[in-house]
């Protein structure tokens, strides 16, 4: 019984972090695009001769492109980005940073889960914050053994490419 009721509160807790962290990310793609002109309006003050397409010059003032999505952008291969051109690569940039925030919540929220899982270490402390796929754990442990069995834990969550382990071992 007490295994079952450990199951319940371990996909209760799960399914609240995921939704405070998904709330999160959604609240800061708001953010974003409350701050941000349209990309029509981008587009025109990057075309500084106003001639409606964009040369690399002129595009590489967008610092979210470089030289290998402009000519990814540009279909037509005429060295330049219509406005089409520039608001297709431009959403397709938006898409990935989203998906990476995404991806980056549910990874933070699956290690979480798993650790408040792991018996000897749920009455612990540990933060878990993820960037790009990389896993920082921060808190206290009461031994070396804690900091590599909460490493080992969070290893075991897909999506992890690499943990960096700022777990400080009280004395």
């Amino acid at each position: 019984m007490n295994n079952i009721n450990t199951k319940k509160t371990t996909i209760a807790l799960t399914m609240l972090a995921a939704g405070v962290s998904f709330h999160a990310s959604a609240f800061d793609t708001d953010k974003v695009q409350d701050t941000q002109s349209s990309y029509s309006e981008q587009f025109n003050q990057l075309d500084v001769n106003k001639n409606g397409l964009l040369t690399m010059t002129e595009a590489e003032k967008d610092k979210s492109l470089n030289s290998k999505l402009f000519a990814k952008a540009d279909k037509d291969s005429d060295g330049t980005l219509d406005k089409n051109e520039y608001a297709e690569i431009k959403t397709q940039v938006s898409e990935q940073k989203v998906s990476q925030v995404v991806s980056d919540s549910v990874i933070t929220t699956k290690a979480k889960a798993k650790l408040l899982a792991e018996e000897s270490l749920k009455s612990l402390k540990i933060s878990v914050e993820t960037y790009k796929g990389e896993v920082v754990l921060s808190g206290f442990v009461a031994d070396e053994t804690m900091k590599a069995k909460a490493e080992q834990v969070v290893a075991t969550v897909e999506g992890v490419k690499s943990i960096k382990n700022g777990l400080v071992v009280k004395s």
